[in-house]
């Protein structure tokens, strides 16, 4: 906020979306039991710190990289709760990253089904935020 808050300083802005990919380390570290509590408390602190209740928040949803949960013991727990919040009311939504993690890196190395994503992985996953917040401002914007 620190950063937001003097750049948005005198304007009034038409939205707001914001946009959050991350739940990996709280997968890998077993913190699927307190995710969602957190993460909603995030959004929530956010529309406070912005004093807004319009807030779109656009979730990246992990992806297929540990769904037996052995490297990362809470992965599917943390999708499947990237899902409930993303579905849970108008103003969320999440995008799915199951097809971006195989392919070839950054550094142009064959991956399969990897932690990270592709050189094109990376590219439709922007695109992908970008399409799913622009629907959630079109729909949401009946509502203001």
């Amino acid at each position: 906020m620190g950063k937001v808050m003097p750049e948005i300083k005198g304007q009034t802005l038409n939205s707001v979306t914001f946009i959050w990919m991350q739940g990996e380390r709280d997968a890998k570290m077993q913190w699927g039991e307190v995710y969602e509590v957190s993460l909603k408390g995030l959004y929530d602190q956010l529309c406070k710190d912005l004093g807004r209740s319009d807030i779109n928040f656009v979730i990246g949803r992990l992806s297929d990289f540990d769904l037996k949960n052995q490297r990362y013991p809470h992965w599917t727990m943390v999708r499947k709760i990237q899902v409930k919040l993303a579905e849970s009311g108008p103003r969320f939504s999440w995008v799915n990253t199951d097809d971006l993690n195989d392919g070839v890196n950054r550094k142009g190395n064959k991956i399969q089904n990897d932690l990270h994503y592709s050189a094109e992985g990376y590219k439709t996953l922007g695109k992908r935020f970008a399409e799913s917040a622009l629907k959630l401002i079109k729909q949401n914007r009946k509502s203001r």
